[in-house]
Order: structure tokens, then sequence, then C-alpha cells
């Protein structure tokens, strides 16, 4: 399952990418670049903005119209969508840049700023270097919340 993601929703393709999901979000996309994304490249539009859903359904793009306002409410708006396909993809992609991460070893990391944690991985387009840090926990309750919700959804 691959998505676009405009302009309003950052925070949501983030953690799309975090859960593995090929997403494109770029804040310089106007609805017309959307659009045809969706299309050539057969994706889902995610989109806050009515008009463009609107748009999206009357070209027969796949589209899915985001009503919450904070980050919780909007995975548990899409967790009907993606049920639990993500639970193997967790952390395979670079969250900045959307590129699939490769685990590193730790000495071709030029940082001292690292914490000596294995394993790392990198983004082989921009450098992004990744662990499972004290961050982590709160990545896994969100995560956590996002399964509880499908769960419910399925019931």
């Amino acid at each position: 399952m691959r998505f676009v993601v405009d302009v309003m929703l950052g925070k949501l393709a983030r953690w799309l990418r975090l859960l593995g999901y090929d997403t494109i979000y770029d804040q310089s996309y106007n609805d017309e670049a959307l659009l045809k994304l969706s299309k050539s490249e057969n994706r889902i539009l995610i989109t806050r903005d009515v008009e463009l859903f609107k748009r999206a359904s009357k070209e027969g793009i796949s589209s899915l119209l985001i009503h919450s306002t904070d980050l919780m409410g909007a995975l548990s708006e899409i967790s009907p969508l993606i049920k639990d396909s993500f639970i193997d993809s967790i952390g395979t992609r670079c969250t900045i840049c959307n590129t699939p991460l490769v685990e590193t070893d730790r000495s071709k990391i030029p940082s001292e700023e690292i914490p000596n944690i294995s394993p790392l991985w990198s983004c082989p387009r921009c450098g992004k270097v990744y662990w499972h840090g004290s961050h982590w926990k709160g990545i896994e309750e969100r995560i956590k919340n996002i399964k509880t919700n499908i769960q419910d959804i399925k019931r």
C-alpha cells in the first residue's frame, strides 16, 4: 500500500513512513501534482482538504479524507485502511525522505553524537541515522495504541 499525503498532514506522513509505508510528502506539491502522482503511481491520496478529496473522487483516485486535527486521531482514521499490515515493517523507511533504510556498521558513521547502541540504520539517500534509543518507548506506545484501535475496528 502506497500513499501520497498533502501538505496539511506532514506529521502523519512521517508516521506512515515510520510504520513502513511508501509515503510521498512534499510541501511544494500543489493539488495537481498530488492528483497526478496518485493516479500515475496508483497511490492512495490522504488529505484534510475537502475540495481536493472531491476532485480525487471525481477522477477515480483512491483517497481518504482526514477529519482529525491531531496525529493519533488521524492514525485512528487510517487504521481501517492499513489494518495491521505495518507490524513487520516498522522502522524500515526514512521518515525524512521515504527511502528504505539499511543496517549500518557503527564504524561507517562519522558522528560522535550517536550513542553506543546497536543496531543502527541509515538512509542511503539523505544520510539520517536511526536507532532504538530512549525515544523509542514513546514510539512503541503510540504503535500499541494504533494496534488497539485496529483491534477495536475489527470487532
